[in-house]
């Protein structure tokens, strides 16, 4: 997304990171609710931004929330989302590591 240009790189995932936890407070509450429609507009929210930051792993994860989301399948939410947990902190800490190494 960044083009090459390593300055932007950084600064991408800087604004990524600062953002991350309010869209993932988000839908974790929408999953607490167990809200379709809520867990589907969150997941299309932040399947954007980890597309620009290459979480591929991450990605798939959330897309299988955003899949149970369509289905209304409910009784997936809890399982997938805790999936989706250990794969984006492990996609965050990458994101850090690569932030910090520009330093």
């Amino acid at each position: 997304m960044a083009g090459g240009d390593l300055k932007l790189a950084v600064e991408l995932a800087r604004i990524f990171l600062s953002h991350y936890d309010e869209m993932h407070r988000s839908l974790a509450d929408a999953v607490e609710r167990r809200d379709p429609l809520d867990v589907r507009r969150m997941v299309h929210s932040i399947e954007g931004s980890l597309g620009a930051m290459g979480s591929l792993e991450s990605i798939e994860k959330l897309s299988a929330i955003g899949q149970a989301g369509r289905d209304e399948r409910r009784d997936l939410f809890e399982e997938l989302f805790l999936l989706y947990e250990e794969a984006i902190n492990r996609s965050n800490d990458e994101i850090r590591l690569f932030i910090d190494a520009q330093k």
